[in-house]
């Protein structure tokens, strides 16, 4: 990747695979006060900004349980279910134009993200996402690892063989340090963007480039 241009996609580069939350879509905001309405609601717990930070972006089965302190995950994932429309995600402005615009210029696209099949669906369906142009998709429940553990991404690199490319020629782009481990120990690229609970300094304190967004992703 280019030193002076941190967002730079370089020709290499054959495969994009996205994180979802806090990276394509706000989540943040809507979500962190939907766990506080569900914790306060059928929990009595009232939440704070200062317990969900350390959990997020684990996978959400695990998020659920810890935030509700429950060991009912089937319940406590239904009852954020029952609840999930009245706090939607918002998709960020950019996202859509910069998925055709690495499509346009040959790239395979995927996301790969730890919240749930079930929510990640809603949210493509809500924001109109161009599911004919993203070739991949990977959620909590389809594998028994997370990030950080760079193992998540083993489907990934199985369905990237099957056109013959390699670990090098994947890009991971995400929002937070588990994001960035996880591609390092996978062999990707990383790229990080600063539209989640990751600073620039964070970034760069872990040797890993960043962006301000995906917005700032450039085809060389």
């Amino acid at each position: 990747m280019s030193s002076d241009n941190p967002g730079l996609v370089d020709p290499e580069i054959l495969i994009v695979l996205f994180d979802h939350d806090d990276t394509l879509v706000e989540t943040i905001v809507a979500k962190w006060a939907h766990h506080k309405y569900v914790a306060k609601t059928w929990y009595g717990k009232d939440l704070t900004d200062d317990e969900i930070r350390p959990h997020w972006g684990k996978p959400f089965p695990v998020l659920v349980g810890l935030l509700y302190e429950t060991d009912d995950i089937e319940e406590a994932l239904a009852r954020n279910a029952s609840c999930h429309e009245d706090y939607p995600k918002v998709l960020m402005p950019h996202t859509i134009p910069k998925l055709r615009e690495l499509h346009a210029a040959g790239k395979r696209l995927g996301i790969i993200t730890a919240t749930s099949r079930f929510s990640f669906e809603h949210d493509m369906d809500l924001h109109g996402m161009p599911k004919e142009i993203i070739d991949y998709t990977q959620t909590a429940d389809d594998t028994e690892y997370h990030k950080p553990d760079g193992r998540v991404f083993g489907p990934a690199k199985e369905w990237a063989m099957l056109y013959g490319i390699k670990p090098h020629q994947i890009l991971y782009v995400g929002d937070g340090l588990h994001d960035m481990r996880a591609a390092q120990e996978a062999g990707f690229h990383f790229i990080g963007v600063e539209t989640g609970l990751t600073t620039a300094e964070e970034f760069r304190d872990h040797g890993a480039k960043s962006v301000p967004s995906t917005s700032d992703l450039t085809i060389d």
